[in-house]
């Protein structure tokens, strides 16, 4: 008789397998022999379990060969030495002469900001011609509203700077022109804006530039006798220093530079050629 529809067939005598009957369950004690048999895969170095959070490495496919890590980018220097330096070198110079003292005091401010700018690691800002536009005019209405307000002011006060000892002096002018042009906006822009404000935000930066020029020009104008002009004159000190800042931090150095050069034209240089 057919086994799928009969009785169960009796097994021969050699067999050692039983005959499988419809829905029968299945034999668990033997191993099943329908799937081939698989390999399990090793480690590639060792048989310790990998800690926690780490992935496995199958010899199977061994990873890609990784490349090499870069060398640890140099940190930027910073400036805060060559800052207690400037402003130490500025109060032993007080008793030399006004422009000695302006031209050393820039030099060294220059120099310093010069080496950490160059030797710093920081990304710049691509320039870029609108920039510059706003450097200029934002230069412009600071320094031609303070001139307007006081430029009679500002006439005294740029003598006293650069000429108080040296009324007389036929280049006076021109002495003015190139400090206020060149020499003063390279060196602070340079060291301030360019090597301070890339490792320290622009606010902090702000004060001590503000503390800079109030330590540098103040005891030219010798102001002692007169603390009203002496707080205002410094506060005005200030919002240009914080207006420098904000120019490099929105618009970059070279929107700075434009906007100290400006603002410091109307204010030093356009006072004397006018009242002159």
């Amino acid at each position: 008789m057919n086994r799928f529809f009969g009785g169960p067939d009796k097994p021969e005598e050699d067999e050692e397998q039983p005959v499988l009957r419809p829905m029968q369950p299945l034999d668990r004690s033997r191993p099943r022999t329908s799937y081939p048999p698989q390999a399990i895969p090793l480690r590639a170095e060792d048989d310790e379990p990998a800690e926690i959070g780490e992935e496995d490495v199958w010899s199977e496919e061994p990873d890609e060969e990784e490349p090499p890590k870069p060398r640890a980018s140099r940190q930027d220097l910073d400036p805060v030495f060559g800052y207690v330096m400037a402003m130490a070198l500025s109060v032993g110079l007080t008793p030399i002469d006004g422009d000695t003292r302006y031209i050393l005091l820039w030099a060294f401010l220059a120099l310093m900001g010069g080496t950490a700018f160059v030797l710093g690691s920081g990304t710049r800002k691509a320039t870029d011609p609108g920039d510059l536009i706003w450097g200029l005019a934002l230069g412009g209405l600071s320094g031609g509203a303070l001139m307007l307000v006081g430029g009679d002011t500002l006439a005294v006060t740029s003598e006293r700077l650069f000429g108080a000892s040296r009324q007389d002096n036929t280049l006076l002018i021109t002495w003015v022109a190139q400090a206020t042009l060149f020499v003063m906006p390279l060196a602070e822009t340079l060291f301030f804006r360019g090597a301070m404000q890339r490792v320290h935000s622009f606010l902090t930066v702000s004060l001590l530039a503000s503390l800079w020029s109030v330590l540098l020009f103040f005891p030219e104008l010798d102001l002692g006798g007169s603390p009203a002009v002496a707080v205002v004159y410094g506060a005005v000190l200030v919002l240009l220093n914080f207006l420098y800042g904000y120019v490099n931090f929105r618009h970059g150095l070279a929107a700075s530079l434009i906007c100290q050069v400006t603002a410091g034209s109307l204010l030093l240089l356009a006072p004397m050629i006018l009242t002159g």
